[in-house]
């Protein structure tokens, strides 16, 4: 399966679909990303919920899946190009 190369998240249940979609793609389990962050897997079930987790927790997901992260500001133009 290709690589997704953008996902847009507006808010933590979106960004944890994101998320979500992404470590499927890289054929893991919960488990083998709460494995590789230190943490449990119930964690990663309420980030993928859009449920409050630590931001670092977040980040740390991020990077492992070999995903990059950009803050735009609302109503600001953005174009992608791959």
């Amino acid at each position: 399966m290709s690589q997704t190369p953008f996902y847009r998240a507006v808010d933590a249940v979106s960004l944890g679909r994101a998320i979500s979609d992404a470590r499927k793609e890289a054929s893991l389990t919960q488990q083998d990303l709460a494995d590789r962050l230190g943490t449990a897997r119930r964690t990663i079930v309420r980030l993928e919920h859009g449920e409050a987790v630590s931001v670092i927790v977040a980040m740390n997901a991020i990077r492992v899946l070999g995903r990059d992260v950009a803050l735009v500001p609302r109503f600001a133009k953005l174009q992608v190009k791959a």
